[in-house]
């Protein structure tokens, strides 16, 4: 076909898909996320936090205490989800606490490497709120999501996001690829959502398993800090690369912080899908936004 008649049609089509992105934006709920980077969280609106920062009152259930930005619970034990003994040893105690997570509900649909036409930055429809045990796509996860939990005033807590599967469920030779540390997240002062005075000690990379590597679980637990405010090491921190990420023990680095075992946690599934070589890139250098 006649190469200049190609273009007039790529660009027609670009047209159309600004245009369509533009009518979505339209129709997402003032304060939620829709465009999301990779590095930035779920967001609230200031006025949103407001509401959501108010004490909890006697009686009233976890998800009403976030004034309606979590829905209802599914709740699944350490040893039905693996954890034990993929992340801690048989016997270990790991508590029963809720913990509600919520990705963005719009999130930038996936790149196509190496294609000038690629619509990455069109808005495609995320995972919201999910349940444990969830399946959700890496184009979903690429942003660090909100969670919610039952804090205690005057008390620090620490998120730890890891994957056991790593590269695969079968051969987890790389067991666990941590994703996300963020620490001393005051417990008056959730959701945990990027503006709740915490410190992220290893930045959030969303799920990337690899090609034809099936389903991998990344799991999200949630401690207390016993020793109130920590100063993590600087060799414990890492910034948005895939450098220090494989072979993380969760496990030791609770040991070593006073950490105890997790409080609650909650954990989704996920597979390749075309946004993981953009993830890959990204954490290379090779892309920037």
């Amino acid at each position: 076909k006649d190469p200049t008649t190609m273009m007039l049609r790529r660009v027609a089509l670009f047209l159309a898909t600004c245009a369509v992105a533009s009518a979505f934006s339209a129709t997402v709920p003032a304060g939620t996320h829709a465009l999301a980077k990779h590095s930035s969280s779920c967001s609230v609106s200031p006025s949103s936090r407001m509401g959501l920062r108010r004490p909890r009152a006697a009686g009233v259930g976890l998800s009403m205490q976030f004034g309606g930005l979590f829905g209802g619970k599914k709740t699944v034990s350490a040893e039905e989800a693996g954890l034990i003994p993929a992340i801690f040893p048989e016997g270990t105690e790991v508590g029963t606490s809720e913990v509600l997570c919520k990705y963005p509900v719009w999130v930038k649909s996936a790149m196509a490497m190496g294609d000038i036409f690629s619509f990455g930055d069109t808005p495609t429809k995320g995972a919201g709120e999910i349940k444990p045990g969830d399946t959700i796509t890496p184009v979903q996860a690429q942003s660090k999501p909100t969670l919610g939990w039952s804090g205690d005033s005057g008390a620090y807590y620490t998120v730890v996001m890891t994957n056991p599967d790593a590269p695969s469920a079968k051969d987890p030779s790389q067991r666990e690829w941590v994703h996300w540390v963020r620490g001393n997240i005051p417990g008056d002062n959730l959701p945990c959502d990027g503006e709740d005075g915490g410190d992220d000690i290893k930045d959030y990379v969303g799920a990337g398993p690899l090609d034809g590597m099936g389903l991998q679980r990344y799991f999200i637990m949630i401690f207390k800090q016993k020793a109130g405010k920590i100063d993590f090491e600087g060799k414990d921190r890492a910034p948005f690369t895939d450098s220090e990420r494989p072979g993380f023990k969760t496990a030791e680095f609770a040991e070593k912080y006073e950490l105890g075992t997790p409080i609650g946690f909650t954990y989704f599934k996920a597979e390749y899908d075309n946004y993981v070589p953009e993830l890959y890139a990204r954490l290379k250098g090779e892309l920037k936004d």
